[in-house]
């Protein structure tokens, strides 16, 4: 599973499957790749802004795949002013 950043900031991320669980950050333009979680079931991905308001705002954005296959790509793109 790939996660893109086609956004113009950075983004802070998660990416979990039943047994498995991880998060990171991505750069914008930039690409994470996580072929652990191709062919898993019920992976869920999750993005939000990076920096967080003061005090911390985290409104994320949520995906679940009930079912990946290999080379699957999650991508977001936010317009951020």
């Amino acid at each position: 599973m790939k996660l893109f950043n086609n956004t113009p900031g950075q983004i802070a991320f998660s990416i979990t499957s039943p047994g498995h669980g991880d998060c990171g950050e991505i750069e914008p333009g930039g690409t994470s790749d996580w072929p652990k979680y191709d062919n898993q079931g019920s992976v869920r991905v999750s993005f939000g802004a990076v920096p967080f308001a003061k005090p911390p705002q985290i409104t994320p954005y949520k995906v679940t795949i009930p079912k990946p296959r290999t080379g699957m790509v999650v991508t977001i793109g936010i317009f951020k002013q």
